[in-house]
């Protein structure tokens, strides 16, 4: 266990306010935790969500973060026979899974009735140390820099989940990925291993070449191209077999229903409207499909990293941050100025 006593963490004390640094107690690890000295914790667009009051679990004061790399650096009491070494390096699953419900016993464990999250409904990863459960943290390669592995839990492992089970994508399907930001760039390079042939659709040209460098073939500037006609050229008029929405506006499901083959797929991934509308006729008389995906299941993850110690995925973050400088970045964030994932490193 450390002796440091204190440590800075960012905590969010109001919805619509920025986070304050705080010098707080080092947490102390309960029984079957374990406490982890965080060396990077990956931002993601939920820590907005949270910051502006829309998850409703979150209870205030709090310190967010969900995406967790970092040390071992203690147990409390039983973990200590858990299988982590003092000094190991280690990722953190998300969620804390009870095990024993219906959806738990079926294999989604990601829809876990009575999941409770680190970083939403306990304290998670803006800070020097945190403590989580033993089970939750997955031993990985010290070659692995830490702030490509903290984002393997959620950008990775929930793009993973969403192209190999929701999306399905066999060798030779063609992917679109509409919207190229930080969750698109990690899935182009997972749908580029499954063997699939990638397009990838954004406004902005510097992403679209960020979509190439990682293994798509054909690019889409939606701000100067159609996307349905372009893709009909592109495919022959066979159009995709999967599609990814990585925007969520209110018409984008509507949109890409129109992009997909008769008995395709549209993954939703991203919720930026509360609704959407689509024309029936494109569902129902050709069979399409509206699927969602939340999370990702602990296999998923150990499959992650697993891809990422063989270099066969690169997780791409693009902007580095210190603790005091939380704000700036998801300030930045909101204002979508990165190209891929940004992290706070310590």
């Amino acid at each position: 266990m450390t002796e440091q006593k204190t440590m800075q963490a960012a905590v969010l004390r109001e919805f619509h306010k920025p986070l304050c640094i705080e010098e707080v107690p080092i947490p102390e690890p309960g029984p079957g935790e374990v406490l982890v000295q965080v060396k990077a914790s990956g931002l993601c667009v939920t820590d907005l969500h949270i910051q502006d009051g829309i998850i409703g679990s979150v209870r205030l004061p709090y310190t967010p973060g969900h995406e967790m790399a970092g040390i071992v650096r203690g147990y409390g009491p039983g973990a200590e026979s858990c299988g982590l070494s003092l000094g190991q390096h280690v990722v953190c699953g998300i969620d804390i899974t009870c095990g024993t419900c219906d959806l738990c016993r079926r294999g989604r464990e990601n829809l876990c009735r009575n999941r409770v999250r680190v970083g939403f409904e306990r304290n998670g990863s803006h800070a020097e140390y945190a403590v989580v459960p033993a089970a939750n943290l997955h031993p990985i390669s010290d070659d692995v820099p830490f702030d490509q592995a903290a984002i393997i839990p959620d950008a990775v492992a929930c793009m993973y989940h969403a192209i190999r089970h929701q999306g399905q994508v066999a060798p030779g399907d063609r992917v679109l990925f509409y919207g190229a930001g930080g969750l698109a760039l990690q899935g182009v390079q997972i749908a580029k291993h499954l063997g699939a042939e990638i397009f990838a659709a954004a406004r902005t040209p510097a992403k679209l070449e960020k979509a190439q460098a990682f293994g798509a073939s054909h690019v889409i500037n939606t701000r100067q191209q159609d996307l349905a006609e372009e893709l009909r050229r592109m495919t022959d008029q066979a159009m995709c077999d999967v599609i990814f929405d990585l925007v969520g506006n209110g018409d984008t499901i509507d949109l890409l229903l129109r992009c997909v083959r008769p008995g395709g797929k549209v993954v939703a991934l991203a919720y930026a409207a509360d609704s959407f509308a689509v024309n029936c006729q494109e569902l129902v008389i050709q069979e399409k499909e509206v699927l969602g995906i939340r999370g990702s299941t602990t296999q998923d993850l150990l499959d992650c990293i697993r891809l990422v110690e063989e270099k066969k995925i690169v997780p791409y973050v693009s902007s580095w941050y210190h603790l005091g400088e939380i704000n700036t970045a998801l300030e930045a964030l909101r204002a979508c100025k990165g190209l891929g994932r940004s992290a706070i490193v310590f």
